[in-house]
């Protein structure tokens, strides 16, 4: 008898073998890179080596993305055999099904199982090569003297900012959904600002790169302890204590704590902290908690967290202090299946939704829960099987700057509709003076007293009693570790 198709278990095999051989890759890359930071070779030649492994990490990490996409597909493949399979068995059975019309969907099917299976590969490809291209080009960049790498510089700025345009496009072609007037305002602004940073760079024959509204390339430090209990002590390292995450609220003020670690050593520009929770018989959960915005000069100044990482955010684009993120995650060794809550404020909140809408950040990371305060989220399209809390004061003008993904169509009518199904919560404003605009309606702290005084009952305490949430929650500190990553830019 004549084998049909993909015999599945063989297909089964092949899937985990590129998966197992995705997370060697992704382990490897995390592993080595302890031994180069660690590693007495001081100088230039020591210094370039090392910014030298950084691109080739990114190489690995990027072929290990490439064979996790290729097992994703091995896998599809093989539920679509199965299914199919049992599907010819039934019509075998059946009266009035000639072997001609069984042939025909056979051909179909194989010619549309082949052309997927070369898309995917493609695909994988073409983003590891792109990935490599872009190492390359920022190598050559680093070494190239300063005139040639300003102007190269420019160039790429521009370069990207086109992209994001294309990208806008793109989203609208295979969603239907024209972009939101935040998205095309703030990709406008950055377009611009690309345009005149390149045009005074040629003009000074690369002398002088104004970096406007440029976000550069991300930059993560390595892990660095941080003690865990009182929320109102310091650590040895004169770090605020990360709270332990007994209570949404608590989550959240592990935030507020990450807040402090600007200007700290090991944290000069920002930081996000760690904290992985240690149950007995349960996987370790990992809560991410990042800060907003605490820079709003646009001058692609070190920290990421500035005035052009909101507009990148409020673009639709995955901001250099995202990309900073994923790269801490990465650091911190969080192994691939482990529960992952994403917690922010304000721009530390459009960070958490940006990436859990990325699928190469999501194909790496299990997200499985978010937390924002105070951020607009409306046009993120995060998926559904992810548990949104977005909480928001009545008066807080911040998380409305995305108009609720107001939308105007080619006919000229504006829509506005939210692009996910997070769980949005509007709290009383907190009481004292709002300041100018309401800002002070906007402030991290008093939205961690509000959750705290609203969380007994009512949506937050539902939220707190999901399942994916209750991963995330202990009252035990000997459960619970947490780190420190500074987040860097670099031009």
């Amino acid at each position: 008898m004549t084998l049909y198709g993909m015999d599945v278990e063989s297909g089964r095999r092949l899937s985990e073998d590129f998966a197992r051989a995705s997370e060697r890759l992704l382990a490897l890359s995390g592993s080595i890179t302890p031994l180069v930071k660690a590693t007495p070779w001081h100088g230039p030649d020591g210094q370039k080596f090392q910014e030298d492994w950084t691109g080739h990490r990114q190489q690995l990490i990027g072929t290990a993305h490439a064979l996790k996409a290729a097992s994703n597909a091995v896998r599809r493949n093989v539920e679509e055999q199965l299914v199919a399979s049992e599907t010819r068995g039934l019509e075998a059975g059946q009266p009035g099904h000639a072997g001609a019309a069984s042939l025909f969907d056979r051909l179909n099917d194989s010619i549309a199982g082949g052309a997927g299976d070369l898309w995917d590969g493609a695909g994988g490809f073409i983003s590891t090569v792109e990935d490599s291209a872009r190492a390359g080009w920022n190598l050559f960049q680093d070494v190239a003297p300063p005139g040639i790498g300003n102007l190269m510089d420019a160039h790429a700025n521009l370069h990207d900012r086109l992209g994001n345009f294309g990208d806008m496009g793109w989203r609208w072609l295979t969603t239907g959904e024209p972009p939101s007037i935040t998205e095309f305002g703030s990709n406008t602004v950055l377009l611009g600002a690309a345009a005149a940073t390149l045009g005074i760079t040629i003009r000074t024959l690369g002398a002088y790169n104004p970096h406007l509204f440029d976000d550069g390339r991300p930059v993560a430090g390595d892990p660095i302890p941080v003690g865990v209990g009182d929320p109102g002590a310091a650590d040895e390292g004169v770090r605020l204590n990360t709270p332990v995450p007994s209570t949404v609220s608590a989550i959240m003020d592990s935030t507020i704590a990450a807040y402090s670690d600007q200007g700290q050593p090991g944290t000069p520009d920002t930081s996000v902290r760690i904290t992985a929770v240690h149950k007995p018989g349960e996987p370790d959960a990992y809560i991410i908690s990042i800060p907003g915005t605490t820079r709003w000069w646009p001058d692609g100044a070190n920290n990421p967290t500035d005035l052009t990482g909101n507009l990148e955010l409020a673009g639709g684009n995955l901001s250099t202090a995202a990309e900073a993120v994923r790269l801490a995650m990465e650091k911190a060794g969080i192994p691939p299946g482990a529960p992952v809550m994403l917690s922010g404020h304000s721009q530390g909140g459009m960070i958490a939704v940006s990436l859990a809408s990325n699928p190469e950040f999501t194909e790496r990371f299990n997200v499985t829960n978010v937390v924002t305060f105070g951020s607009p989220i409306d046009s993120t399209p995060i998926p559904a099987d992810i548990d949104v809390l977005a909480l928001q004061h009545a008066g807080d003008p911040v998380p409305k700057v995305d108009l609720g993904d107001a939308a105007v169509a080619p006919d000229g009518r504006i829509s506005a509709t939210q692009d996910n199904a997070a769980t949005k919560i509007t709290l009383p404003n907190p009481a004292g003076d709002p300041g100018i605009a309401n800002m002070n309606y906007h402030d991290g702290g008093k939205y961690v007293e509000s959750a705290a005084a609203n969380e007994a009952g009512g949506q937050i305490a539902e939220y707190s009693q999901k399942a994916s949430t209750q991963k995330f929650t202990t009252t035990d500190p000997g459960q619970v570790t947490s780190t420190a990553s500074n987040l860097s830019r670099k031009q």
